[in-house]
Parts: C-alpha cells; structure tokens; sequence
C-alpha cells in the first residue's frame, strides 16, 4: 500500500493512492495545494452529508484549476443552492454500491446523523470515510433515542465485519464526555483496519491520548494516528 494522506482538519482529509486523488468532507483550511498535486490523475471529492463542518461550497473551485474532477455527494445535498450548474456531480443514496470509473467502487453505509459514511475500494486499497456515522451516545439524552443511536450504528459498522480496510477516518468526539470513546472502540474492534485517523474532534484534542491509554488500544494490531500533532503521512 502507498497512500499520501493530509489532514485538513475536523473531518476533512485528501488521500492521493496510485492511481486517484480523493478528497473528503472539506470544511476549513488551505486546499490550494490541490491545484499541482499529480495532475494526471483524476480528483474525486466527496461530502457525506450538508452540514456545514462537512459541505464547503469552496470545493467547486477546484473544477476551474483542475481539468478532471467529480463530485460524490451524498443523497440529502441534491438540490442545493450551492451546487453549481456544470459540474460532474454523482449523489449517493445509503446502502448502495457504486462502480466509479477511474477509481473502482464506493460502497455507502447509512449515517446515525444525517447522510452517508464512505468505503472506497481502489484496486490497492480501502479506504473508510464515517462522515457522522458514530455512536452519539449523548450524555443526557432520551434513553429511546439513544438506545436507537446504539442500535443503527452497530448494525451499519456490522456491514464492514471482515471488509480489509486500510485506513479508516473515524469520528472522536470529545463533546460526548465520559462517552467519547464508545464509537471509535467498536469500529476498531469490528472493523480492524490497519490505521485509524481520528477525526470530528472540537475544542479537545487531547481526546486522542486518552483514547491511546485505554485497553482496547492495547489488544489491537490497529494503529492510532495522531492527527492533532501530525497532518502528513505516506503509508
């Protein structure tokens, strides 16, 4: 596997493998760079869903600088007002496959938030987006909907039991308290992908090490990239 991966921040990530660019739920940060990287080969960019952290009208520029680019949004963005005319835009229903030329298939899973989380098989590898699929195990909340919190995001990371995955962007979220680390432990523990990204965090980045203290860390071959002091990686 050789993939090159820059974190953008919250959850946005630009992977470049062999043979594809991607970039994923673009929300702050500077992108220009995308401009000159391997101009030969395509650029796919998606958004899981139209929250703000996770849709920027921004990555329509991208079309004026680059010559191959194409849109991968999920199901709840068509219609909007900030999708220009002209663009090769493909929208992603939950629960599907998708054969995607020039980059292999994109398999969707249904969001516990709002839209889609992404599973991009290329022909080396596989790469995981959560978008807002997580465990939102809201300290406070109704049991009824937290109990249907568990129940969605069990059964949605369930589909990827015994999927390879290579590198997984995975939500950790350190608003959830006492409960942070819940999501990110059974997608590891189901999932078992070689490296996880954590993504999503807010205020407390710190998050991260204490995730890298508790057991779970400790009886897993997955390794845990830190993506508060480190946004480059080739792997």
């Amino acid at each position: 596997m050789s993939v090159i991966i820059d974190y953008l921040g919250h959850s946005g990530f630009f992977a470049e493998t062999a043979g594809a660019l991607m970039l994923f739920d673009y929300y702050t940060g500077d992108i220009s760079f995308i401009r000159d990287r391997s101009p030969e080969k395509p650029l796919f960019v998606f958004a899981s869903h139209a929250h703000h952290d996770h849709f920027n009208d921004e990555i329509f520029r991208l079309a004026d600088v680059r010559n191959d680019v194409r849109y991968l949004l999920s199901f709840d963005i068509e219609g909007s007002r900030e999708v220009p005319d002209g663009v090769d835009v493909s929208y992603l229903k939950a629960d599907e496959t998708y054969e995607i030329r020039d980059l292999g298939t994109v398999t969707t899973l249904l969001s516990t938030d709002e839209g889609v989380a992404f599973l991009v098989k290329t022909p080396k590898e596989t790469l995981f987006h959560a978008g807002d699929l997580h465990w939102w195990d809201w300290p406070g909340e109704d049991p009824a909907w937290l109990a249907e919190q568990e129940e969605v995001f069990a059964r949605e990371i369930g589909k990827l039991k015994g999927v390879p995955i290579d590198i997984a962007f995975a939500v950790l979220d350190d608003r959830l308290e006492y409960n942070f680390h819940k999501g990110m432990e059974l997608l590891i523990s189901v999932c078992r992908p070689k490296y996880v990204l954590p993504m999503h965090y807010w205020k407390d980045a710190g998050v991260i090490e204490r995730f890298r203290e508790l057991p779970c860390m400790k009886d897993t071959d997955t390794v845990l990239l830190d993506t508060a002091s480190e946004k480059h990686w080739e792997l």
